[in-house]
């Protein structure tokens, strides 16, 4: 018998990169994984309104929700607008919002369950060059400490910041070195080490309104 035989996962953004991984590591423990993305799976645009609640209206019992789906939009303090501010709040912090309030709720009334949020380093340690993102990241983990504390103690709820792990395509060799030089491990994480510490916190009966850093030791530096 694996650990999630019997129960039902969420995964928003599964179809590619961490969130693929994560998928497939609850797959490995016996869950039945339901995706979130805009081209695979449950297909929902999730920066709005209708696509969370569309989503919610057609989801069957979740046990386990991971909080995965996110943007990455490069935006210098000058480059900063309106629009791409919004766009990034919209998807990476009030989508898991929602989400965790609907069917935290749901899991808190039958008894048992889990939420999982994706947050970042840049919670701690805020890039420059993506200042709306860090601000959302930051807002995950204020998010799952007051989600911890809301839906005790049936329902856990945890957090997995990454350090470098999966870096943007686009970035050059020295944005790769300048991006794990500062980790004390001095290589990239992988999906698959952050997929890990999903697995555990999803099975932990014990932990709760935690963020646990999968970096490298990029926060001690």
């Amino acid at each position: 018998m694996t650990a999630f035989a019997g129960r039902t996962a969420l995964v928003t953004g599964g179809a590619k990169r961490v969130g693929a991984a994560i998928v497939r590591a609850l797959e490995a423990e016996g869950a039945e994984v339901l995706i979130t993305s805009r081209s695979e799976g449950i297909r929902a645009d999730l920066a709005t309104r209708d696509g969370v609640e569309s989503l919610l209206a057609q989801l069957p019992r979740i046990d386990i929700l991971v909080n995965s789906a996110a943007n990455f939009i490069r935006a210098p303090l000058e480059e900063v607008t309106w629009e791409n501010f919004d766009d990034t709040f919209a998807l990476n912090l009030r989508a898991p919002f929602f989400l965790s309030q609907a069917l935290g709720l749901r899991m808190r009334d039958r008894g048992w369950g889990r939420i999982i949020n994706i947050a970042d380093v840049a919670a701690t340690i805020p890039f420059p060059a993506w200042l709306p993102y860090s601000m959302s990241k930051a807002g995950i983990v204020a998010l799952t400490r007051g989600l911890a504390k809301a839906l005790a103690p049936a329902v856990l709820v945890n957090a997995v910041a990454p350090g470098p792990v999966l870096l943007p395509e686009e970035f050059d060799p020295v944005d790769m070195q300048q991006a794990v030089a500062p980790t004390l491990l001095k290589r990239p994480g992988t999906a698959e080490e952050v997929a890990r510490t999903v697995v555990f916190l999803a099975g932990s009966d014990y932990v709760t309104g935690v963020t646990v850093a999968v970096d490298g030791g990029r926060l001690l530096r």
